[in-house]
């Protein structure tokens, strides 16, 4: 008995190491439910993974402890039922995508919920006349024999999604070979070691293009609400604008106001050059500059009353 826990502890600790060194030696990390999962869907998910991926299935106990020893203790809280590690190089959202192309259609088991309503759209079917026209008119499911053939008169919705489904119901839609569910891993968590970010399933199901235009959507909402409350939250990204605006608007009351500094004095002296040029040509004051101005308004002048004198 010694010898058999003795050797049992030596195990786990064996375990625990391998589990330990293969996570520190993947940047990306996932824990997935295999409960239900065949044994040969197993091996097939192995074959599927290999050249992306490394499938561990191990005890829900060595699986917490190799993710604590990891530094990854939050990924703990996601463990449930019969779980399996995803070991890989890929992001996060590339492993999701694996995961969820290597599940196969297949056929819903009785007590199941269904994931969306469940439909038999009408034409005829592969089932031969006999027993089964019945069973399923007593399903509520129009059917009749056309052809030789079992031919569905109506499209009809066997089951609703979230209703449970009856053994009668999965029976029929297995022997009409229609798979309403997908069988393989289901993602509970993903951990992205280089970035020390935990992925949930609902939001690595969103394209990465998605995000992307919803960040660019973000930023320009962001930047908007930040123009329009500029003057009380300015931020790097208005703090220009507001000194460009500052700046223009001393301008403008400098000049106004006609206070002299160095970057009004220039336009100060030319507004005060034209005031003082438009009172000397209004009070025919002659200088160097006013004669050029004042012979050609005389030279206007003049040709006004040779016009009117010549009528």
């Amino acid at each position: 008995m010694k010898r058999r826990i003795k050797r049992g502890r030596e195990w786990r600790k064996e375990q625990l190491a391998l589990l330990s060194g293969l996570i520190r030696s993947y940047r990306t990390v996932g824990i997935a439910g295999v409960r239900g999962i065949r044994a040969s869907q197993l091996q097939r998910l192995r074959r599927e993974f290999r050249k992306n991926a490394q499938l561990r299935v191990s005890k829900n106990s060595l699986i917490s402890l190799s993710l604590k020893d990891c530094g990854m203790e939050e990924m703990v809280d996601y463990i449930d039922d019969q779980m399996a590690l995803i070991l890989t190089n890929l992001d996060a959202f590339e492993l999701y995508r694996l995961v969820e192309a290597n599940k196969i259609p297949a056929p819903i088991r009785a007590g199941a919920v269904a994931p969306h309503d469940i439909v038999l759209d009408a034409g005829p079917t592969s089932l031969k006349p006999g027993p089964i026209v019945g069973e399923l008119q007593n399903l509520g499911i129009p059917a009749g024999i056309a052809g030789g053939k079992v031919e569905i008169k109506k499209r009809t919705v066997v089951v609703k999604e979230h209703e449970k489904v009856s053994p009668e119901v999965a029976d029929i839609l297995a022997k009409l070979e229609i798979y309403p569910v997908k069988e393989g891993l289901d993602l509970f968590a993903v951990y992205d070691r280089d970035a020390g970010v935990l992925f949930k399933p609902e939001v690595l199901r969103i394209e990465p293009s998605e995000y992307l235009s919803e960040l660019r959507e973000a930023s320009k909402k962001a930047l908007s609400l930040a123009t329009h409350i500029r003057y009380v939250y300015p931020t790097r990204y208005t703090i220009g604008d507001l000194v460009r605006e500052a700046s223009m608007k001393a301008q403008a009351l400098a000049l106004s106001i006609a206070y002299p500094a160095p970057s009004t004095i220039e336009p100060l002296l030319r507004k005060a050059h034209a005031a003082a040029l438009n009172l000397a040509l209004n009070a025919c004051v002659c200088n160097k500059e006013t004669i050029p101005y004042l012979l050609a308004k005389a030279h206007a002048d003049a040709e006004a009353v040779a016009k009117v004198v010549s009528r």
